[in-house]
């Protein structure tokens, strides 16, 4: 993949996008992840929400308990910065990455963990954003930009961000995804896919 891009997702799915194509993260959603309200408020104006300085506050209002890694905000909008040791680095390595995002060649991916209700991902299906794309574990959602995830029943959403990468790309043509070709559905490796999906229901 040559050009540059920029992904927008809910969690650490974009990250491992920018690892498997060995590509510097030309994007702040590194390490981190959004509640799903917070992630579509931040998607619907996210040249303003780029722009606004990132602050902290000591109690999320999604968590019962303080949390013991950096959660920021801006304009009203919670960001969890789980994967960093501070504020100051959360805010450092989010205010540099804030510049490399690319007009033009932005890409956004949702999925339905933490709390995502189907009026969440219909929202965000709605959006007809370009370069969209959203996997759940539902299997009854006809849309273009959606990816359906096989999970076992007892599953309450897909599979965390690094654990979802190795099996999305299995669903969709990540490359043809990325060269803005819309989301080419496949099937491949489901024996490798069903493996893996028993192994994380056992965890």
């Amino acid at each position: 993949m040559k050009q540059p891009f920029s992904i927008i997702a809910n969690n650490c799915w974009g990250a491992e996008v920018y690892k498997h194509y060995n590509k510097p993260f030309n994007t702040p959603v590194i390490g981190l992840y959004f509640y799903p309200e917070c992630y579509l408020k931040f998607i619907s104006d996210l040249d303003k929400n780029l722009n606004t300085e990132l602050k902290f506050i000591s109690q999320s209002k999604h968590l019962d308990a303080k949390a013991n890694y950096p959660v920021g905000i801006v304009n009203g909008i919670e960001i969890h910065f789980l994967h960093y040791e501070d504020e100051k680095e959360a805010f450092e390595k989010w205010t540099k990455r804030c510049k490399r995002v690319r007009d033009g060649q932005v890409f956004f991916k949702f999925d339905d963990r933490d709390g995502a209700t189907l009026e969440h991902i219909n929202e965000f299906l709605k959006m007809e954003l370009p370069n969209s794309i959203c996997f759940t574990k539902h299997s009854l959602i006809k849309h273009q930009n959606h990816v359906h995830i096989p999970m076992p029943k007892k599953a309450v959403s897909v599979m965390d961000g690094f654990s979802l990468f190795n099996v999305s790309i299995n669903y969709f043509d990540l490359d043809e995804w990325l060269r803005g070709n819309g989301v080419v559905k496949q099937f491949r490796h489901k024996l490798k896919h069903l493996s893996q999906t028993l192994i994380c229901a056992l965890k």
